[in-house]
Parts: C-alpha cells; structure tokens; sequence
C-alpha cells in the first residue's frame, strides 16, 4: 500500500470498503435468519428436542453470536475508517468471537464421534449422547471457553497485545502470518474427524447393503446416511476456513483479497452451517417436505440428527431414527 494513502482510502468512499460493507450486511442477514431458524424449531417443537438438535441449536448459537459480533466491530470501523472501541474492548470482542469460532470447531469432532457411537453401538447411545449427557458436555465446554478467554484477554491486556480490526487490510490483525506448528494442529483437527467418518460410513455401507430397498432398515439407512452428510459438510467447513485463513491469505497483495480470505470466508462458514442444518431439518426443508407422505410424516419422528433403538433391539440392525 502506498505511503501516501490518505485515510479517506480506507472508508466507504473506496470501492473494497463499499463492497466489502454490502457484502458484510447481506451475509450477516442471511446467517442469521438461518440459525435462528434452527434454534426456534428447536424450542417450539417438542419432536425436535434430540441430542443431535440440541448440538445443532449450540451451533447456531454460537454462529448467531460470532456473526453479531463481527457485525458490531466491523461494519463501523469499514464505513469510518477507524474502530469506535478502545483497544481492549474490541479485543475482548473479537477473542469471543474466535473462541465460539474454536467451540465449533471441536464441537465437530464430537459430532463424529456421535454418528459413530450411534451405528456402532447404538444401545449405549443414549448413555453417552443422550440428551442430558449433550447438555451436560456443552455446558462444560462453555465453562471452558470463559477460562480460556478471561486468561487470554488478562494476559493480552497486561502485555498490551490487542487484537484489533486492521481497516487498511479489512481483517483482523492485517495480514496474519501463521506458524507452521499453528497450522498443522489445525490440519490435524481436520484429519481426526475425517478417519472418524470413514468408519461410520464403512459401517454404513455395510449394513445398508444387508437390507432390501423396502425394508424399514433400508430407510433407516437411508435417514442415517443424510445425517452423517450432513455431518462431513459441516467438518469440511473448518477445512475451508483453515486452508484460506491461515496459508492462501498471502497469495494476494491487495486488501480486498485479504478481507475475501480472512473476513468474509471467516463470517460465511457459519452463514453456510446454518444454510446446512436446515436442509437437512426434515421440519425445516422445505423439498423434503414435499416428498414426504402425510402418513410417513405422522409416523416419523422428526429429528435429522439422533439416533437410538429400542432396547429389545438386536444391534446388528441401524439404530432408529427418531
């Protein structure tokens, strides 16, 4: 960027601010209609209250909340061309954010692991990720996140190492440069869950080919093979964010590319995991719903996600979906 660049340049009378701000406030309207789309069904719908809905409701908490929060630091600073917060309350501001970012990104895992004990060993199911057990892990998890980000913003605040929105670079901390041991922690949160999954749809493609195409363990091979779909495409996101925010962020020295691989594809992964969870909602789809028969749809229960069998069930047979 030349030195002679004048503060005006980094307002919304320059074009990457202008587009970038358009942009910002179409994805954050579009996010949040979607999750909270989600997290209503979840709370009106009593057939909806699974512990993989309930995962899915922590999701779109979180997505809801980091959109919000992204939304709040930096449409201003974009449209000014300077932050309307002291150093540390955006730091604290955009620290949340990045440990809600962090909360999904391992809530992933336990997704997999979820769909694995759920056709593997479907009568401990409801042991380890029944409902109660899913609230129960989250709220520690949560618990965790407010340690991690209390020391980190105290540390942060003593050091006066402040984690800010760069208005020239539209991402926060300008252009991040990210250590080689940073990033392949990161690829190895991308490789556990993917094993994780091929097993799951080994057993999968096993015990689908053992049913005929009309059999009731045929649909619900069916309905759990849509549901650990649902389940890749959610892990695939982090995958996305990784590989853009952290290495393909340099390929181009230009700020809106910069705010494209930092800014934009960080706000979008949660925009497009809510996108996600709706269309695999049976509640929610609206294209599923139109395939469903009247009678399918009053015998079904309706969640996308959990799965348990009866206890007199042989557990060679796909858990139910219900």
């Amino acid at each position: 960027m030349n030195s002679s660049t004048s503060l005006e340049d980094y307002t919304i009378t320059s074009w990457p601010n202008a587009v970038a701000l358009v942009m910002m406030i179409l994805n954050s309207f579009i996010g949040l209609l979607f999750n909270s789309f989600i997290i209503y069904s979840f709370i009106t719908d009593h057939k909806q209250k699974t512990s993989f809905n309930l995962i899915c409701v922590f999701r779109s908490i979180n997505n809801n909340l980091i959109i919000l929060l992204l939304a709040i630091v930096y449409l201003p600073a974009t449209v000014l061309g300077y932050s309307i917060y002291p150093p540390m309350v955006e730091t604290v501001l955009l620290t949340t954010a990045l440990n809600l970012k962090v909360y999904n990104e391992f809530q992933s895992i336990y997704l997999s692991i979820n769909r694995l004990v759920a056709i593997y060993f479907p009568l401990r199911y409801n042991l380890f990720f029944g409902i109660k057990a899913t609230l129960a892990f989250h709220i520690l998890y949560y618990l965790d996140r407010v340690r991690n980000l209390t020391f980190e913003n105290i540390d942060r605040g003593n050091t006066s190492k402040y984690m800010l929105y760069s208005v020239k670079h539209l991402a926060y901390g300008g252009i991040l440069v990210t250590p080689d041991g940073m990033f392949y922690w990161a690829v190895g949160l991308v490789i556990f869950p993917f094993f994780v999954n091929a097993f799951t749809f080994a057993r999968f493609y096993y015990l689908k080919n053992q049913a005929s195409q009309n059999s009731e363990k045929f649909n619900n091979a069916k309905k759990n093979m849509s549901m650990f779909v649902q389940t890749v495409i959610q892990d695939s996101l982090f995958s996305v964010s990784v590989i853009f925010t952290l290495k393909m962020n340099t390929l181009i020295d230009h700020r809106f590319y910069t705010f494209f691989s930092q800014t934009f594809l960080w706000q979008s992964i949660h925009v497009i995991d809510g996108i996600i969870m709706i269309l695999f909602n049976e509640r929610l789809s609206i294209g599923k719903n139109k395939r469903i028969s009247p009678k399918e749809n009053s015998q079904k229960n309706t969640s996308t996600v959990a799965a348990t069998v009866p206890h007199t069930a042989p557990t060679s047979h796909l858990p139910v979906v219900h």
